[in-house]
């Protein structure tokens, strides 16, 4: 669907009253530039309708920043999440997934030149356990192998090598989206 709307925005004509040029002055486009570059953008994961100020309200809440953060509509189920340090934007990422009445949350960074039409969503990023592996196993360069089974590694929770309990492994992946999750053995 969003590449059928890509194609018929590309095949668009301007007219040339229409490509007429209007000037942003360098100041503004600084400052804009600079709000946008500490800004998420993000999508729940659902067709079903929900109260968009609770989601508003509960984020703020969570995510603990209070006027530190301003949560804009942009249309069509995506909101762009402004913040105003940029270790904030990164505690989020960190800390996710994240999820309203079990509705993830999926959330991307803003890019220069990026619009609401052209925001598209590949993966979340999701924390998985593997529980009953043989004791020989238990290795970072496993965790590493069985997560690239399932998606792109981002981090390994390395202190069940370090710990005196060793029941499960835990490993950060950007989980597609277009592919189902499977159960079970990981080849």
């Amino acid at each position: 669907m969003e590449g059928d709307f890509i194609e018929r925005l590309q095949r668009i004509n301007v007219t040339e009253e229409e490509g007429e040029v209007c000037q942003v002055r360098a100041t503004w486009r600084k400052e804009i530039l600079e709000e946008c570059s500490l800004s998420l953008l993000g999508r729940f994961l659902t067709t079903q309708p929900y109260n968009q100020r609770v989601v508003k309200s509960l984020l703020i809440a969570v995510w603990r920043l209070g006027s530190d953060l301003r949560i804009v509509d942009i249309g069509e189920g995506l909101f762009q999440f402004k913040f105003a340090l940029e270790s904030q934007l990164k505690w989020v990422i960190n800390n996710g997934p994240w999820s309203f009445e079990d509705h993830p949350l999926v959330l991307r960074r803003w890019e220069r030149g990026m619009t609401a039409a052209l925001v598209i969503f590949q993966t979340i990023p999701m924390w998985i356990e593997i529980w009953g592996l043989p004791f020989d196993l238990l290795t970072e360069e496993t965790s590493r192998d069985m997560g690239r089974g399932l998606g792109e590694v981002v981090e390994i929770d390395t202190t069940i090598f370090t710990s005196d309990q060793a029941r499960f492994i835990r490993i950060r992946i950007e989980l597609p989206l277009d592919k189902p999750i499977h159960r079970g053995d990981c080849s």
